[in-house]
């Protein structure tokens, strides 16, 4: 991989599943096939046929953009997940850890090749699938220095003065 500018965007495109691919264009076509068949039939007005096929160009668009436009762009100090038309900020100072994950649970991702990542105060976790994993990693941890890759994970690195570290580490006795 070449040296990583951290002054320049990068971007990683998702993953894509070819069952999650083959199942968003099998839904395509029903829906078009679904929609327009009975209008023939039936012998429906222009008016009702052209309302009908715009509601599901319209729909279908949407799921294709959602298909071919999700990706992940690494800013100078944020993290861009673009899944079509939505747009999910994540400071990179606020990341936690980054770890691999499978789960199906709905998010920003075309495979279920995911990264989980933890962030902000709150704990709040969104999952990922970039095309390049070791390449997304590499950029993320070269553009936050607070954060440091151990074993294919993610996680920030502890500051050896910190009190929460202090208390970790105390003996502990068990009654």
């Amino acid at each position: 991989m070449p040296p990583i500018d951290l002054g320049q965007d990068l971007y990683f495109p998702s993953k894509r599943d070819w069952w999650i691919v083959a199942l968003i264009w099998l839904g395509v076509m029903v829906s078009l096939v679904g929609g327009i068949m009975p209008l023939v039939v039936v012998g429906a007005s222009w008016s009702e046929g052209l309302l009908v096929v715009s509601l599901l160009v319209g729909m279908d668009s949407l799921m294709l953009w959602v298909l071919y436009g999700t990706g992940y762009t690494i800013t100078p100090d944020r993290l861009l997940i673009r899944c079509g038309p939505f747009t999910f900020p994540v400071t990179l100072h606020g990341i936690e850890s980054i770890t691999p994950t499978r789960s199906p649970w709905s998010s920003p991702a075309c495979s279920l090749d995911r990264l989980k990542i933890v962030y902000g105060l709150s704990q709040q976790s969104v999952m990922i699938s970039p095309k390049d994993k070791a390449a997304f990693l590499s950029a993320i941890v070269h553009h936050c220095p607070s954060l440091i890759v151990l074993h294919n994970q993610v996680r920030k690195k502890v500051d050896p003065s910190s009190a929460s570290l202090a208390q970790a580490i105390q003996p502990q006795t068990i009654v």
